[in-house]
């Protein structure tokens, strides 16, 4: 982490001072099991004085690209690897005082193992939770960490569309003869 002041020249033509951080970037990795359940942490985070329900994830390592840094993050924090693993999308996290990027990520065709986690992590619970549920905790406040929110509520806009491009049953289609 950095932080920078720079000098700038605002639209107006007055200068000014602007104060930011740079972070490194940042994974969220939405894992969605064969019934429909993503992978849920419960973890204590120290800055904001509580427990909150994340999905896995965290900071892109040095050399790292985000897609292996989210493999990672997944299998350290959750004891997950995914056959699939897809972005979908990059977001900025706090753009007017940090210069920094999410990547958020759907994975899926899911292998559970165990967690190898950090000792800052002892404290996780893994829980499993319908995609429905999660959505709706996200609309009432249970789910607050703006990365795990986005990327709760595009997996279910990528399924629900992916579901309206399926071809229909052909049981029930008329045959040519």
């Amino acid at each position: 982490m950095s932080l920078h002041v720079d000098e700038v020249v605002r639209p107006n033509g007055s200068t000014g001072s602007y104060k930011y951080i740079a972070l490194p970037d940042g994974v969220r990795v939405a894992a969605l099991d064969e019934e429909g359940r993503l992978a849920l942490l419960e973890e204590d985070v120290y800055v904001c004085g509580q427990r909150l329900l994340l999905l896995p994830g965290g900071g892109v390592e040095k050399g790292e690209t985000p897609e292996q840094a989210a493999v990672r993050e997944l299998a350290e924090e959750g004891g997950i690897t995914a056959g699939d693993l897809r972005l979908l999308t990059r977001m900025r996290r706090m753009p007017a005082n940090a210069r920094t990027t999410e990547h958020l990520y759907l994975a899926r065709d899911l292998q559970l193992g165990a967690p190898d986690r950090e000792a800052s992590e002892e404290g996780m619970t893994l829980r499993w939770t319908p995609l429905d549920e999660a959505v709706e905790m996200c609309g009432d406040g249970r789910i607050t960490e703006a990365g795990t929110l986005a990327a709760i509520l595009l997996t279910a806009q990528f399924l629900s569309r992916e579901a309206e491009l399926k071809p229909t049953d052909t049981r029930t289609e008329r045959h040519r003869g």
